[in-house]
Protein backbone atom coordinates (compact mmCIF):
# COMPACT_ATOMS: atom_id res chain seq x y z
CA UNK A 1 0.00 0.00 0.00
CA UNK A 2 1.21 3.49 -1.06
CA UNK A 3 1.76 5.56 2.35
CA UNK A 4 4.67 7.90 0.77
CA UNK A 5 4.95 10.49 -1.89
CA UNK A 6 8.45 11.44 -3.12
CA UNK A 7 8.08 14.10 -5.32
CA UNK A 8 11.19 15.79 -7.67
CA UNK A 9 10.80 19.86 -8.13
CA UNK A 10 11.85 20.97 -11.25
CA UNK A 11 8.91 20.52 -13.98
CA UNK A 12 7.13 18.65 -11.64
CA UNK A 13 5.39 20.82 -8.96
CA UNK A 14 7.56 24.06 -10.05
CA UNK A 15 7.99 25.40 -13.72
CA UNK A 16 11.95 25.26 -14.62
CA UNK A 17 11.76 27.29 -18.02
CA UNK A 18 15.40 28.52 -17.92
CA UNK A 19 14.66 29.27 -21.80
CA UNK A 20 11.43 31.87 -21.76
CA UNK A 21 13.16 33.38 -18.87
CA UNK A 22 16.29 33.50 -20.93
CA UNK A 23 14.59 35.14 -23.99
CA UNK A 24 13.07 37.81 -21.35
CA UNK A 25 16.35 40.06 -21.93
CA UNK A 26 15.62 40.03 -25.11
CA UNK A 27 19.50 39.27 -25.93
CA UNK A 28 20.42 38.56 -30.13
CA UNK A 29 20.31 34.95 -31.09
CA UNK A 30 24.49 34.62 -30.46
CA UNK A 31 24.11 36.29 -26.81
CA UNK A 32 21.75 33.58 -25.95
CA UNK A 33 23.29 30.57 -27.38
CA UNK A 34 26.47 31.87 -25.34
CA UNK A 35 24.63 32.42 -21.99
CA UNK A 36 22.91 29.07 -22.56
CA UNK A 37 26.23 27.27 -22.68
CA UNK A 38 27.76 29.28 -20.20
CA UNK A 39 25.25 29.15 -17.65
CA UNK A 40 22.61 26.48 -18.29
CA UNK A 41 23.76 23.95 -20.48
CA UNK A 42 27.26 23.98 -18.51
CA UNK A 43 29.41 22.04 -16.46
CA UNK A 44 28.89 24.44 -13.72
CA UNK A 45 25.91 24.10 -13.55
CA UNK A 46 25.58 20.05 -12.62
CA UNK A 47 28.41 20.77 -10.25
CA UNK A 48 26.09 23.62 -8.60
CA UNK A 49 23.40 20.62 -8.36
CA UNK A 50 26.43 18.64 -6.76
CA UNK A 51 27.42 21.22 -4.33
CA UNK A 52 31.01 20.73 -5.58
CA UNK A 53 31.13 24.69 -5.62
CA UNK A 54 29.65 27.34 -3.41
CA UNK A 55 26.84 30.31 -5.05
CA UNK A 56 30.44 32.86 -5.66
CA UNK A 57 31.80 29.82 -7.11
CA UNK A 58 29.35 29.24 -9.34
CA UNK A 59 28.71 32.74 -10.40
CA UNK A 60 32.62 32.84 -11.04
CA UNK A 61 32.47 29.64 -13.51
CA UNK A 62 29.92 30.61 -15.21
CA UNK A 63 32.12 34.23 -15.98
CA UNK A 64 34.76 31.67 -17.30
CA UNK A 65 32.64 30.15 -19.39
CA UNK A 66 31.42 34.11 -21.45
CA UNK A 67 34.53 35.92 -20.43
CA UNK A 68 32.91 38.41 -23.34
CA UNK A 69 29.70 38.64 -21.77
CA UNK A 70 30.73 39.01 -17.94
CA UNK A 71 27.53 41.61 -17.62
CA UNK A 72 25.12 39.66 -19.05
CA UNK A 73 26.18 36.66 -17.23
CA UNK A 74 25.49 38.53 -14.22
CA UNK A 75 22.08 39.86 -15.24
CA UNK A 76 20.99 36.30 -15.71
CA UNK A 77 22.76 35.32 -13.01
CA UNK A 78 20.70 37.96 -10.32
CA UNK A 79 17.63 37.02 -11.97
CA UNK A 80 17.73 33.17 -12.08
CA UNK A 81 15.22 33.15 -9.90
CA UNK A 82 12.84 34.00 -12.63
CA UNK A 83 12.84 30.46 -14.10
CA UNK A 84 11.04 28.66 -11.14
CA UNK A 85 7.52 29.25 -11.00
CA UNK A 86 4.98 26.95 -8.62
CA UNK A 87 2.56 25.33 -10.82
CA UNK A 88 -1.48 26.05 -10.37
CA UNK A 89 -2.13 22.52 -9.57
CA UNK A 90 0.75 22.04 -6.78
CA UNK A 91 -1.31 22.61 -3.55
CA UNK A 92 -4.13 20.90 -4.85
CA UNK A 93 -2.00 17.81 -6.14
CA UNK A 94 0.23 18.11 -2.75
CA UNK A 95 -3.40 18.40 -0.87
CA UNK A 96 -4.81 14.95 -2.60
CA UNK A 97 -1.76 13.00 -1.50
CA UNK A 98 -2.43 14.52 2.06
CA UNK A 99 -6.25 13.84 2.44
CA UNK A 100 -5.16 9.95 1.94
CA UNK A 101 -2.88 10.25 4.19
CA UNK A 102 0.27 10.07 2.97
CA UNK A 103 3.85 11.40 4.27
CA UNK A 104 5.28 13.67 1.47
CA UNK A 105 8.83 14.30 0.97
CA UNK A 106 10.87 16.12 -2.49
CA UNK A 107 13.85 14.65 -4.29
CA UNK A 108 15.44 17.20 -6.25
CA UNK A 109 18.79 18.37 -7.91
CA UNK A 110 19.25 21.80 -6.83
CA UNK A 111 22.05 23.59 -6.19
CA UNK A 112 22.54 25.91 -3.03
CA UNK A 113 22.48 29.52 -5.25
CA UNK A 114 19.31 28.75 -6.90
CA UNK A 115 17.64 27.71 -3.77
CA UNK A 116 18.83 30.56 -1.71
CA UNK A 117 17.57 33.01 -4.46
CA UNK A 118 14.20 30.43 -4.93
CA UNK A 119 13.30 29.70 -1.37
CA UNK A 120 10.03 31.66 -0.96
CA UNK A 121 8.47 30.54 -4.22
CA UNK A 122 9.75 26.80 -2.54
CA UNK A 123 8.09 27.74 0.64
CA UNK A 124 5.30 25.00 -0.02
CA UNK A 125 8.29 22.55 1.19
CA UNK A 126 7.85 23.06 4.51
CA UNK A 127 4.70 21.53 4.49
CA UNK A 128 6.23 18.18 3.98
CA UNK A 129 7.79 15.58 6.03
CA UNK A 130 10.77 16.27 4.63
CA UNK A 131 12.98 15.86 1.67
CA UNK A 132 16.83 15.51 0.42
CA UNK A 133 18.42 18.18 -2.18
CA UNK A 134 20.84 17.25 -4.04
CA UNK A 135 23.51 19.80 -3.23
CA UNK A 136 23.45 19.62 0.15
CA UNK A 137 24.20 15.15 -0.50
CA UNK A 138 26.86 16.10 -2.86
CA UNK A 139 25.16 13.31 -5.04
CA UNK A 140 22.71 14.19 -7.33
CA UNK A 141 19.68 11.96 -9.04
CA UNK A 142 20.14 9.34 -10.56
CA UNK A 143 22.83 8.25 -8.29
CA UNK A 144 21.37 5.71 -6.25
CA UNK A 145 23.34 6.98 -3.17
CA UNK A 146 21.32 10.21 -3.26
CA UNK A 147 18.09 7.60 -2.96
CA UNK A 148 19.09 5.47 -0.38
CA UNK A 149 20.11 8.90 1.65
CA UNK A 150 15.90 10.04 1.34
CA UNK A 151 15.20 6.22 2.06
CA UNK A 152 17.30 5.66 5.22
CA UNK A 153 16.55 8.99 7.07
CA UNK A 154 13.17 9.28 6.97
CA UNK A 155 12.92 4.99 7.50
CA UNK A 156 10.54 5.10 3.92
CA UNK A 157 9.83 1.41 2.67
CA UNK A 158 10.59 1.41 -1.07
CA UNK A 159 7.82 -0.83 -1.71
CA UNK A 160 5.70 1.83 -0.16
CA UNK A 161 6.35 4.74 -1.56
CA UNK A 162 5.74 6.46 -5.58
CA UNK A 163 8.31 8.62 -6.96
CA UNK A 164 7.35 11.57 -9.50
CA UNK A 165 10.14 12.66 -11.71
CA UNK A 166 10.27 14.26 -14.87
CA UNK A 167 13.38 12.67 -16.20
CA UNK A 168 12.90 8.80 -17.26
CA UNK A 169 16.29 7.89 -15.92
CA UNK A 170 15.42 8.95 -12.77
CA UNK A 171 12.19 7.64 -12.33
CA UNK A 172 14.28 4.26 -13.71
CA UNK A 173 16.75 4.96 -10.74
CA UNK A 174 13.80 4.93 -7.99
CA UNK A 175 12.23 1.53 -9.56
CA UNK A 176 15.89 0.10 -9.24
CA UNK A 177 15.57 0.07 -5.50
CA UNK A 178 11.79 -0.60 -5.22
CA UNK A 179 9.90 2.54 -5.61
CA UNK A 180 7.07 3.09 -7.60
CA UNK A 181 8.02 5.56 -10.41
CA UNK A 182 6.14 7.85 -12.73
CA UNK A 183 7.70 9.79 -15.50
CA UNK A 184 6.09 12.87 -14.61
CA UNK A 185 4.37 15.31 -16.81
CA UNK A 186 1.17 17.82 -16.39
CA UNK A 187 -1.21 14.88 -17.73
CA UNK A 188 0.08 12.85 -14.44
CA UNK A 189 -1.29 16.04 -12.44
CA UNK A 190 -4.70 15.82 -14.31
CA UNK A 191 -5.53 12.13 -13.90
CA UNK A 192 -4.44 12.53 -10.25
CA UNK A 193 -7.09 15.82 -9.50
CA UNK A 194 -9.46 14.51 -11.89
Amino acid sequence: MIDTVIFDLGKVLVEYDWESYLKQFCFDEKTFQVLADAIFLSEAWILGDQGAVTPEEWLQCFLQNAPHNEKEVRQVFEGLAGCIHKFPYTDRLIAHFREKGCRIYYLSNYSEGLYEMTKEELGFINSFDGGVFSYKEKCIKPEEKIYKTLLTRYNIKPENAIFFDDRPENVEAAKMLGIQGVVFTPKVAEEYLG
